[in-house]
Formats: structure tokens, sequence, C-alpha cells
């Protein structure tokens, strides 16, 4: 049986993140061939807008209907223009992880375009699943709600506890930004725009005055291969960052253990905190190198980025219930771990800085109370969560399912380069 993939990676190297890393094993281990596609290629520059155009799409598409595919998966409407979905010629899912403005929108018909063919969807938060609800009329038989999965294990819960607390989060950073942040260096103009919507953004919280006001500000957006609301969020990830450093500055002395990209490597000069808190050695990569760290801790946090769907859990919030480590996350009344769990989840949460650092200092005084949360959490976290179970979920939504007893299927990268013009 084969299966295409549908995926993105935003690095150098196209490595995928772990958690579309481990559903890609779960469906070569489920006995499916795999055929990894990268939705980026078929972008213009800058990522997730418009059709590069170096690429034939015709001779794409020749290849992908020549591979006489049993089904495909894709994250975020990766690749899912209206050629390739015909050229699959079968059953398609797309798993949506991010608000609309992360979503690929490779001829600017609107995030939402591949929901009006017959594909299946996932959303993994009610606010997203909302939001197709009201774009796209009847859709519901088609729209399915499910959050993040994880690898179950309870012998790696008995691993020492070496960590007081760990975060694994990322100095937020990718090829989009970067191209940005290089422009904005060589550009006096767009340096002033940055300097303009960071502060409209800590003021307000979004940039709709410059909307508003369609001007030489609109121009300069305008004049980027990117939405108003993608700029807007590439905005708030430079405020994210910064809020990043302060989590860092609050928590390094009850040893917070960061586990961080290389681009905090930015800040070791500058941040004796950063320094302190900054794990050395083998980036944590893959998933089973994030459940080492979780297992090794007492305390974990969660710090959402600012442009996360209100509500959406993220997926370390699933792998650290499943953990020895007590979750500790920002408080959101609208939040879908009360959807799942209820409202008596046991997952302390916090409302400001302040908060989170008296909590995480209560509970690495407290250990028979901090045990007991993280054994109402493990209850939580039963085999539906695991990657496995989320396989046969997604592969059911295609019409396929594993074969008892299959060999381990492969995996083929898809490069996209031989297809241009």
């Amino acid at each position: 049986m084969r299966l295409a993939f549908f995926g993105y990676a935003w690095n150098v190297e196209l490595q995928p993140d772990a958690y579309m890393q481990e559903t890609i094993d779960s469906f070569t281990r489920a006995g499916f061939d795999v055929d990894l596609y990268f939705g980026a290629q078929l972008a213009r520059e800058y990522g997730i807008f418009g059709l590069n155009p170096k690429l034939s799409v015709e001779a794409l598409t020749r290849f992908i209907a020549a591979q006489g595919y049993d089904g495909a998966i894709s994250f975020n409407n990766s690749m899912l223009i209206p050629e390739v979905r015909a050229a699959v010629n079968a059953p398609i899912a797309t798993v949506i992880v991010d608000e609309p403005e992360h979503m690929f929108d490779y001829r600017h018909q609107g995030p939402f375009e591949p929901f009006n063919s017959d594909v299946q969807i996932v959303a993994m938060s009610s606010a997203v699943e909302g939001k197709i609800k009201a774009a796209v009329p009847g859709v519901e038989p088609r729209l399915h709600f499910m959050l993040p999965a994880t690898h179950i294990d309870p012998a790696e819960r008995l691993a020492k506890r070496v960590h007081a607390i760990s975060w694994v989060a990322s100095y937020v950073g990718d090829l989009n930004l970067d191209q940005y942040l290089k422009l904005m260096i060589d550009r006096p103009d767009y340096h002033a725009l940055t300097i303009k919507c960071l502060g409209l953004l800590q003021r307000h919280g979004n940039l709709k005055t410059i909307k508003a006001e369609d001007g030489m500000d609109m121009l300069l957006i305008g004049g980027l291969p990117w939405t108003f609301d993608f700029f807007e969020t590439q905005m708030q990830n430079i405020l994210t960052n910064r809020s990043r450093v302060e989590v860092v500055e609050r928590l390094a002395p009850h040893g917070l253990a960061l586990f961080g990209n290389a681009g905090w490597q930015k800040l070791l000069t500058y941040s004796a905190p950063v320094m302190a808190a900054l794990r050395s050695g083998e980036p944590v990569k893959t998933h089973a190198d994030l459940r080492r760290v979780y297992n090794a801790s007492k305390l974990s946090i969660n710090l959402p980025q600012a442009h996360i769907a209100t509500g959406a859990i993220q997926y370390r919030v699933i792998d650290v219930m499943a953990s020895s480590a007590l979750l500790i996350t920002r408080r959101d009344e609208n939040s879908d771990l009360y959807r799942a769990f209820g409202k008596d989840c046991p997952v302390p949460v916090y409302s400001d800085l302040d908060e989170l650092e008296r909590l995480c200092a209560h509970y690495l005084a407290n250990e028979s109370e901090r045990r007991d949360l993280v054994n109402r959490c493990n209850a939580l976290i039963d085999n539906s969560f695991d990657f496995r179970e989320r396989a046969k979920t997604l592969l059911g939504l295609v019409g396929l399912a594993p074969t008892p007893g299959a060999v381990l299927g492969a995996v083929r990268r898809v490069d996209l380069k031989p297809f241009t013009m």
C-alpha cells in the first residue's frame, strides 16, 4: 500500500518536526510505503503563498498520477492545489494544526479553498474547527476534531528526575522570518515599519489600525509575498522571543533546564540566565528526545506562541501529561483541555510570570502534591492518544487500515526540484 504525505519543513535540512516525523513513522509501522513531499517547494519564496513560478505543475502531476497512491495525508493543506488533488486520484485527509494564516494558499484563493473539494479535514483546535465551519457551508460531515497524539510508555516514567524545571522552546524564527529580518536591515522603510508594528502589537494586540489606514505601511506589507495576517504573525513571533527571554530570566534561578534551537545562541553573550539555563550537547530533535527530557523533569512548562489559536492545545501539552513531569501551562478559560478532560482537569495554570514562578516554587517544594497531579494527568492520556492509534484513525479517514503483521514500510523523500522548468 502506498501513501502520499504532503508535509513541510522550515529548516535548511528539510527535516519535518518531531510530530510530523512520528506520524510518518506510524504509517510505515502500519505497513505503508510513504512518499514525503515538501509543500514549501511548490510555493514561492517566503514559504506558503503563491505557486513556485519555476515549477512545472504539469510535470509534477504526471509524476504523482503515475505513483498509484492508495490515499494521501496533508498537513495545513500542503500541496493541495486542484491539479495535485486530481492526480492523487484517491481519498485525501488534511490535518490543520495552525491558524488559517499558516495554511498553504498557493493561488491566493484563501486557506479554505481545498475544503470545497471532497477532502476529510482534521482540526486540531476548537477555534480552528469553528472558523472552518463558518467559512465552508455543509463541511461538518467531513470535519473531525482531534487533539495531538503522543507515545505512551509507562516504563519511561521511571527515569531519574535530573531537571527541576524543563522547557523545550525555540527562539522563534524560520527561513521566512530570517529573510524578512535581512530585508529589514537592508531597507530603512521596513525597519521603521517593524518598530511601529511591534509597538502597536504591544499596546493593542493587533495591527488593525495599519490595515484601516491603508497607507504607505500597507503598501510595504503588500510588497511582500505574504498575506497581511501572515505578516502580523511574524511580528508576533518577534514578541514571542522577547517574552521567552523573560521566562528564562525568571525561572533560571529555580533550576530551569532550557532545551532550545540554535537561535538561542544569539543571546549567550548577552543574557547570563540564558547561558545558565541553556543545555549543551546534542539538540532535542526527535520525539524520543522530547520524552526523555520530560520524564527526567519534575516540572515542565508551556508558553504558547502569540499567534496560536485561542484554546488550542500544543503538542507538548499531551507529551508532558503522559510523562512523569507536572505540566504548568498558561490559563485560558476556552482551552481545549477542558473540552477534552472536563473543568476539573488537573493541570496547573498561570496568568502571568509572577504566578508561573510561584507555581513552580510551590510544586518543587511539595513533592507529594506534584506527584498526585502527575498521576491524575497520566490517567487521562489513554491509548487513544497514542501515535499508533492516531495513525489508524487518519488512515480510516481515507478508507485505509493497517495491515496485520505487515512488514515495515519505506519512506521516500520526493524532491520537487526535478520538476522545475
